[in-house]
Formats: C-alpha cells, structure tokens, sequence
C-alpha cells in the first residue's frame, strides 16, 4: 500500500470517529437531579429536575450571539438568545413548567465532564416572589459528572454572562448564593 493511501485511510478514519463522537454528544442526553435538602422557597414537589439536552452549543453560534450583542445591543442579543434551544429543564411536580436551554456546554475535566447550561432567569415556582438584581438576567445549571455521567452540581438563579474569546459562555458573576444539586445522573435511554 502506497504512504498517500494509509494516510488518506487514516485521516478517512479520524473524520469518522469525530463525527461518531460528535454525532453522540448531538443526539442529546437527559439527566436527572434533585435540590440538596429542602430550601425554605421551594416546594417539595420541586426537589427533582429532569435536564434534557438536545445538542451542545457551536462556538459559531456562541460568536455569533457574542456579534448581535456587540453590533446591535442588548434587547437583540436577548431575542437571539431566546431564539435558541438546546433542551429544558423540568422540575418534576412543578406543575408543567419547562424552563429552555439556550446555551449548553459540556467541558471535559479530568475525572469526566462539567456541562453547563444558560437560561434566562426565571423560577419553576409561582408561588414564591423572589428578590431580583435587574444586572443578573440569566440562570446557569453547572453539572460535574464523572464518565459513567454521575456527579452533583449548581443551580445559580440569579447570573451574569460573559462569551470567551475561545466562544464558550461562562459565568461570570451571580447575587446569591448558588443551590446544591446531588444525585446528578445520566439517566439511559
């Protein structure tokens, strides 16, 4: 076999298992989780969250979130954020409220992954009136997991936003203290 052919095998082979990869990380993944403890604002009934991922965020459309907001200002970056959807968060029990993902990342670490998801700020319980920050107008979901997609993670409600020059959304400040996820689990489909 000529060197020209076992490369183009090989680089043929690299492409496959990329697109196999990616195409795994694009085919969704559903999680569940449940609040540590019971907070004095939430009800029992939402304890646990379901967290649907359809696909992960491109970093073209993270740019190009970043571009909207540069060139055009806010109230438009906000309706293109709104615009996409890349899953829901449901607490179970909580009355069919399905809060949409709009930006999500899964980052590998060293022992798996941390995924981390944006919405607009928002509550899944009607019932509690919360004391809001208008500088703070997004919600971030932030889910370490180990391979075999088992963890705990965050719940910051009130958040700050900031788009790296890599296209990652990252958190960037919140108002107050961030709820304790636990028994974060991939659950299999």
């Amino acid at each position: 076999m000529r060197e020209g052919s076992l490369k183009k095998i090989i680089v043929c082979g690299a492409v496959i298992l990329s697109l196999c990869f990616l195409g795994g990380l694009l085919a969704g993944e559903e999680f569940q989780a449940r609040l540590l403890g019971q907070s004095a604002h939430y009800s029992s009934q939402a304890e646990k969250f379901i967290i649907s991922i359809d696909g992960y965020s491109t970093t073209e459309e993270v740019f190009g979130l970043a571009e909207v907001l540069s060139q055009e200002g806010y109230e438009p970056f906000m309706e293109a954020f709104r615009g996409i959807v890349k899953g829901f968060v449901r607490p179970v029990g909580g009355r069919g409220v399905k809060i949409p993902i709009h930006v999500a990342h899964s980052l590998p670490t060293e022992k798996g992954r941390r995924i981390v998801l944006f919405t607009q700020r928002q509550t899944w319980d009607t019932e509690v009136q919360q004391k809001t920050d208008p500088r703070f107008t997004f919600m971030a979901f932030e889910l370490n997991v180990d391979d075999k997609g088992k963890g705990d993670g965050k719940i910051y409600e009130q958040a700050r936003i900031r788009i790296t020059t890599q296209g990652i959304m990252e958190l960037e400040s919140y108002n107050a203290a961030p709820l304790q996820l636990w028994g974060v689990s991939l659950r299999k489909s």
